[in-house]
């Protein structure tokens, strides 16, 4: 027996053969009636699609033939993808040096007549074989011999096929992703900017309801929390407009050296306005030294989000917390503290769960999208940390997140 030597182009041919992502399929209706067409037209008991990958030859389709596949090294087929366009024809194995003593020949399947015509690809790659088998020897006529060639040309026909609606599907989920990136964008727009406005119109109505009876420094006071909330809601803006951009591929990860306490510090006074309405302390308990490695934007998204969330669910009077600890593996993790309503481990299950994301009520009626934790998940990941979560019903939670240190 001799066994065959690798195609020169063996490395780019097993490329392409797994490309079309048909090994170790089900058996098709398509190929099994090219299979029996090929029987019928070769008029041969059995008829296979073989596929010849690292070590086997495994068969799409079989008509005739219980096996599913068998050792590259003995199969016929190994021998006929050598052959290029052209038909290997072996009109009585016993009498072929490369096969008489092969075990196909001695044992079951006993076969004598071979004829495979290459599965050759748009790009000159031989996969496999549409070959006629008989279990006696016989001869091809040329007619035959065509139909075998053309029926091969239609197996590849129907791998390309097979190939183009997998694509179209993965631009499809591609086209639903963005769609969804699209709708869960402007969802945040509302859910973001809708607090610092709240913030400002409840500061504004005591202006102009109250302010006659108000004091000159408390209306000064008053003026001011309105200003620097309506300056911090702009930048807020200007981050939600990049956001768009990241959302769409047209914004890169921008990673650098930040100064956690000040970036905090930044987050804290975007929502001094939300959480003064609800007399809700906020604490910056950052470590005044500790330096970090990721992107502004999305890490000021992450920690505004979260800290958002945090005076939502927190009962007026409430204290919020930020905190850090440095752990292994040069990560430091941030901790949003809270003592509001807290969740059960249900509900914990379900936060990053898009279609469980629907928002629920704060503890004053708050309204949101419940897609801001996606978000935060999202931008964790990508600055190469983790998103963490604990929570106790009726005692508050903990959202904790790392990021790398410098």
């Amino acid at each position: 027996m001799k066994i065959p030597p690798k195609p020169d182009n063996e490395k780019e041919r097993l490329n392409a053969l797994l490309a079309y992502d048909i090994l170790d399929t089900e058996f098709e209706t398509v190929y099994d009636e090219l299979t029996q067409l090929a029987s019928s037209i070769c008029e041969t008991p059995i008829a296979l699609i073989s596929l010849i990958d690292e070590k086997r030859q495994w068969f799409k389709s079989r008509v005739g033939l219980d096996a599913r596949e068998t050792n590259r090294d003995i199969a016929f087929c190994s021998h006929a993808i050598l052959q290029k366009d052209d038909v290997l024809v072996v009109e009585d194995a016993t009498k072929d040096e490369r096969f008489a003593d092969n075990p196909l020949v001695l044992k079951d399947p006993s076969i004598r007549f071979y004829a495979g015509a290459p599965l050759i690809t748009p790009n000159g790659f031989a996969l496999g074989t549409l070959c006629a088998i008989d279990t006696k020897p016989k001869t091809l006529t040329p007619t035959q011999e065509k139909a075998l060639q053309i029926l091969a040309k239609q197996v590849i026909s129907q791998l390309e096929l097979r190939l183009s609606f997998k694509k179209l599907q993965n631009y499809a989920t591609e086209l639903r992703k963005i769609n969804a990136g699209k709708d869960r964008f402007f969802s945040i727009i509302a859910h973001d900017l809708k607090s610092p406005f709240n913030a400002m119109l409840g500061f504004a109505d005591i202006l102009t309801n109250d302010v006659h009876d108000l004091p000159p420094e408390q209306i000064k006071e008053i003026s001011s929390d309105i200003y620097n909330t309506g300056k911090a809601t702009l930048k807020l803006l200007d981050n939600l407009l990049q956001w768009s951009m990241l959302e769409t591929g047209n914004l890169s990860w921008r990673p650098k050296k930040l100064y956690l306490y000040g970036v905090v510090e930044d987050v804290l006074n975007l929502l001094y306005g939300p959480a003064s309405l609800k007399k809700i302390t906020l604490v910056n308990d950052i470590n005044s030294e500790m330096n970090v490695y990721g992107d502004l934007i999305m890490l000021e998204s992450v920690l505004q989000n979260i800290v958002n969330n945090a005076i939502k669910f927190s009962h007026t009077g409430d204290k919020i917390t930020i905190s850090c600890t440095q752990e292994d593996n040069h990560l430091v993790r941030v901790t949003v503290t809270d003592t509001g309503v807290g969740m059960t481990q249900e509900q914990i299950n379900r936060l990053f769960d898009m279609e469980y994301s629907a928002s629920k009520l704060g503890t004053d009626g708050e309204r949101g999208t419940g897609l801001g934790l996606l978000l935060c998940k999202e931008f964790v990941h990508r600055n190469g940390g983790s998103l963490k979560v604990t929570s106790e019903l009726n005692q508050g939670s903990q959202f904790s997140f790392t990021i790398p240190q410098i």
